[in-house]
């Protein structure tokens, strides 16, 4: 009988092995040998480097303009991404952003004027403008006020009708590819073949809210028809799913299974439990027969929910900071799931922004001692915001480096994926 997990699921078994040590010292591992170490609860060379990095963030540590991401044809988008992970090499994997095609540019001109840019449809002749910061303005360059959601304000969705009206077509694995959305990973994955590289998916809520047509109108349709709102989450999740194949043939390692607006800060955790957590839990399946690792990226109020989370077929929390007055700290979520359950650590979006090295070094430090002193620990970040200082990420990536060397190193605990190769 083969061997569960606490989580209630059987491993995937690996193929291989690590390196074995030599009487030189330790063994060396690829940064794809030491990341899935890690994700199997075992103890590599080093703590491994897995960094997000937000769109904005991309552009700025490569000396780009925020607009350039939303107008580049699909080239360009992909340059912008490597030169990105490039800008940090010691990375041992990296969230690789959606790519895009060529279609958007070729029926648009761009006027990139002093103060704005003004863009114009082609076929259409309507225009809109872009300011600095990436947010749109009217074609003469005037701000556009936000237009706040206020409690009455209605949901687009009333009927299982509706659903399809407002989604469309269910994907395809040929409209996955030609979407361009896994061209950088298929890039990367071929060109860096030592790194771990994950690809994002979300929980069915994050657009579920969108369907819905906002914050207000989502959440007041979850409260008042349940029912509705359960098709709606059940038909996001099987086009979730649609993505597991085309991304793992892409060379995705991992999904970077991102969950908000489902933390107890947001919907109690009897929700999650009765609403979210059936759909969840399918797309984590899903993900895992097509070999690929289930990175859990939650962003909320975790600690109402970490059971229920637990229970999921994850192979890593990776955690962000607190916000809102909840607490998120790796080391007290290491005393609740046990010694060889994955998890990521951050530094604190502020200290990246003033470059504060002692707060990055000591939290570090205090991060992998409490929490990853024993392995299944890989040194994250938050989603590194535009205005983080580059010299900062390099020091903290140097850090980790140098903080988190094990004198002896130690298999996976349950090998989960049948790329763990030799370094």
């Amino acid at each position: 009988m083969q061997e569960t997990s606490s989580a209630g699921y059987a491993p995937v078994t690996a193929t291989a092995t690590a390196p074995a040590a030599s009487r030189w010292g330790p063994p060396r591992h690829t940064g794809k040998t030491r990341v899935s170490i890690a994700l199997g609860g075992g103890k590599p060379d080093q703590v491994p480097i897995v960094p997000i990095y937000d769109m904005g963030y991309v552009m700025h540590s490569t000396g780009r303009d925020i607009r350039e991401w939303m107008t580049a044809t699909a080239a360009a988008r992909i340059e912008a991404i490597e030169e990105n992970f490039l800008r940090h090499p010691a990375v041992d994997g990296f969230f690789v952003h959606g790519g895009t095609t060529d279609a958007w540019a070729e029926r648009h001109a761009v006027e990139r004027l002093d103060r704005y840019w003004r863009v114009t449809d082609l076929q259409t002749g309507e225009s809109f403008g872009l300011l600095p910061d990436g947010s749109r303005c009217l074609p003469d360059g005037t701000a556009v006020p936000r237009q706040g959601q206020g409690i009455g304000a209605e949901s687009r969705l009333k009927t299982p009708e509706d659903i399809e009206r407002v989604l469309g077509a269910r994907p395809s694995a040929n409209a996955s590819a030609a979407s361009g959305r896994f061209g950088p990973l298929r890039y990367l994955a071929e060109k860096y073949p030592d790194r771990h590289f994950s690809t994002q998916t979300s929980t069915p809520m994050v657009h579920a809210l969108n369907a819905c047509g906002g914050y207000v109108p989502g959440l007041t349709t979850m409260a008042s028809d349940p029912a509705l709102y359960r098709k709606l989450l059940a038909r996001l999740a099987e086009d979730t799913c649609a993505l597991m194949a085309p991304a793992q043939r892409a060379g995705a390692d991992s999904t970077w299974f991102t969950c908000f607006y489902t933390g107890a800060d947001t919907i109690a955790p009897r929700d999650y439990a009765e609403l979210v957590y059936p759909y969840d839990r399918m797309i984590c399946e899903e993900a895992r027969r097509q070999g690929l690792y289930v990175l859990n990226w939650y962003l909320g109020d975790l600690m109402p929910n970490l059971d229920k989370v637990m229970e999921l077929p994850i192979d890593a929390l990776v955690l962000e900071q607190g916000r809102k007055g909840y607490v998120i700290d790796p080391v007290e979520i290491r005393r609740r799931v046990g010694p060889a359950f994955c998890l990521f650590g951050f530094g604190y979006e502020n200290d990246f922004c003033t470059f504060d090295r002692q707060r990055l070094a000591d939290e570090l430090s205090r991060q992998i001692g409490g929490a990853g002193r024993d392995g299944a620990f890989i040194a994250g970040t938050p989603i590194m915001p535009p205005n983080a200082r580059p010299e900062a990420v390099e020091f903290y990536f140097s850090a980790a480096r140098r903080l988190g060397q094990y004198g002896d190193w130690r298999a996976p605990v349950a090998e989960h994926s049948p790329a763990l190769v030799g370094g």
